[in-house]
Order: structure tokens, then sequence, then C-alpha cells
């Protein structure tokens, strides 16, 4: 009966504060057709600047096989244009016009040739340009210069000793960059709950009403969960409509909503646990969304939700490595829901980011209990 109604206390004061509970809906929806906006239009094409000073048939070769390079679905991967300055071409390249600027040298093809007939004639090089600030020029290159090395040893009629051959572990090629962003993106919809779970405990201090809960016998335990269960529905209801919205923008995934929801739910008490901490440091709703926005900014972009991040390693926990970030629930919310969604991962595939994200909820509710008794019930 307690936890009844601090249940429906909790969903009452979430549904007259409409406007923070709309922002916490659709925050994850909203950047998820942001980023649709961005990178998800058509498949990845990069876009090469091509500046040819060779007059022989060899250089056209080269640029009609980059030209007719496919991708999945049969989509062009270059998109050539050309040009005959070079500082217009590194203008292209700063202003990020074009990802990867190429120039192939005068007697291109006559000296490609003679390299067939004579082992010791010297190699031709072609040049590419490009900026360490863009992230697309380096798979570009590695694109680029994989055509310009097979045509050389094709025409040189040279034999390797070994091969490579590439497999990727996702089940599903990306077909556009927003593929890869779609996980994370979804994630921040956990996340949002941060505002609606802090407002739900600092407003019994700024409302004065902490003493007439003691007053009650509502306990600390009934009060955190029906605060939990109620955000763990206002975290799902979020998730699916982030997952609709990925949907309706052609987003494609491999693994099935289900354990992506099993994931959601225990994320979203984690969550709950983060704001108890945070809320024991707050003492009104305007502090929650001030000063509250320090705490979901770490957590959004040190979790790897917006952008990857490299993993600085610590140790290795029973043969998965931890590193700096896994101090954050999150960060494990956005791996498995990478793992779901691109690599069709189950609950097995998942059971470490599960536990981390368990044991860190208890951690987290732990130290929040002792310092939400500490900073405002004892002073009640």
């Amino acid at each position: 009966m307690k936890l009844a109604a601090s249940m429906a206390k909790t969903l009452k004061e979430n549904i007259r504060d409409w406007k923070v509970l709309i922002m916490v809906l659709v925050f994850s929806p909203f950047f998820v057709l942001l980023m649709n906006l961005y990178y998800g239009s058509e498949p990845t094409t990069y876009n090469i600047g091509i500046i040819n000073f060779d007059s022989g048939n060899k250089s056209t070769e080269l640029i009609r096989t980059m030209e007719n390079t496919r991708g999945e679905k049969d989509t062009k991967i270059f998109r050539l244009s050309e040009s005959t300055d070079r500082e217009q071409l590194e203008n292209q390249i700063k202003d990020k016009s074009i990802d990867l600027g190429m120039v192939i040298p005068e007697n291109y093809s006559k000296k490609l040739v003679m390299s067939a007939s004579d082992k010791n004639s010297s190699s031709v090089a072609v040049e590419l340009l490009g900026s360490m600030g863009n992230m697309r020029y380096t798979v570009a290159a590695v694109l680029s210069a994989d055509i310009v090395y097979k045509q050389g040893i094709e025409v040189a009629r040279i034999t390797l000793p070994t091969t490579i051959t590439e497999t990727f572990l996702e089940k599903k090629q990306p077909l556009n960059e927003f593929d890869n962003y779609v996980p994370g993106m979804i994630s921040l919809a956990i996340l949002m709950i941060l505002f609606t779970a802090c407002a739900s405990i600092v407003k019994e201090n700024d409302k004065r009403t902490l003493v007439r809960l003691k007053l009650s016998r509502l306990g600390a335990f009934n009060f955190l969960l029906g605060i939990c269960i109620v955000q763990a529905v206002i975290a799902v209801i979020a998730l699916v409509l982030s997952y609709w919205t990925a949907l309706g923008l052609g987003y494609k995934p491999v693994g099935e909503f289900g354990p992506v929801l099993v994931v959601g739910i225990i994320s979203s008490f984690s969550m709950v646990a983060v704001s108890l901490l945070v809320a024991s440091f707050l003492n009104s709703v305007f502090d929650v969304l001030t000063i509250g926005c320090f705490p979901f900014f770490i957590m959004m972009f040190f979790s790897g939700s917006m952008f990857p991040l490299p993993k600085i390693n610590l140790f290795t926990l029973g043969g998965h490595s931890f590193g700096v970030t896994d101090v954050l629930p999150l960060t494990h919310t956005a791996s498995a829901f990478n793992k779901i969604l691109n690599f069709g991962g189950g609950i097995s595939d998942v059971g470490f980011d599960i536990a981390m994200i368990g044991l860190l909820s208890l951690i987290y509710f732990t130290v929040g209990i002792i310092l939400y008794n500490r900073r405002k019930l004892s002073r009640a």
C-alpha cells in the first residue's frame, strides 16, 4: 500500500511537470532525427578531388576504376571531381567540401608500364592530400590507396607472397554513418531520466515535505522504490519512441528489441541511483536544470553514447578489460545496445554489461542513500 502511494505520488508529480517530462521523452528521438539529417540521408560516399597531370591510359583506367567501385547495395563509394589547380584542391580540403585530394604525376602511365619490363625502374608516386581533422579522410585514403596499389601490382605482374582477407564482426554492414550512431543515441533515452528522477527526489526538499514523509512512515525504501518503478516506465516509453524513430528513418537492426528493453529497464535503475547521488547536493528543481546538467553532459560524452572514445584500460576483470569510463553505468548500456543492435547479440552476449550495470547501480545506491540521509533526511 505504501509503495503504491509512493508510485502514485511520483507519477502525478512528473505529469504536473509536463514540460520536463516531454523534454525527457523527446530528447533521444530528436537526436536520432538530427544525426539522420547529418549522416543518414544516403549511403556513405567519399568526395575525392583529382588532379591528373598524366596523359596516358593508365591514369584514365585508375580514375574509371574508382568511379566504378561499388559498396553495399551497389552504391558508389567515391564521388570524383576533377581539378587543375592544387591551391583550389587544398582549399576544398580545408573547408571539407572534399574528403581527399589525389594528384597523379606526369608520365604515370609510362613509368607504370616500364615497371612490368624493368624490375629496377623507380616507382611512381601518387600523392594523397588530406586533413587529419577530417575523420572521413582516413577511410577514403585507405580505400583509394588500395585501388592504386592493385593497379600497380596488376600492371607489374607481381604475385604477393601473402594476402589479407577481412571479416567484419557486425552481422549487418552499416549503409551509412547514421547506423553506427543509433545504439548510442537510443541510450540517451535512459540518460534523460536523470532529470525526472532528480526532480522527484529534490522536490521533497524544495517543498519542505521531507518531514511529512518521515511522519507518514513511508520509509526510504518505499520512497525510492516507487521512484524507480515510475522512472523505469518513463525510460521504457522514451526508449520505445527512440527505437521507433530510428526504424522510421530507415535503420534496420540485427538483434531483437526484447534484450534492448531488458537492458534499458535495468539501466533505468542505475540512473535513479545516480540521480539520488546528485540530488544529495541539490536544493531545488532549478538546481536540477542548471547544476544537474554537469553530470548529465559528463555521462553523455564520456560514456561513448554520443561519440566513440578510446578506452584507457586499467585492469582486466573476468576476461573483460576495465577502463576509466567503465565506472559510468551508461558506458555499459551503450555497449550492450551496440552488441545487440549491430552484432545481433542476445541476453547471454551482454551478460557482463548487465552485471556491471547492476553492480554499479548497487554502489551508487549505497553511496547515494548514505549521502541523502546525512545531507537531507537527517536535517528535515
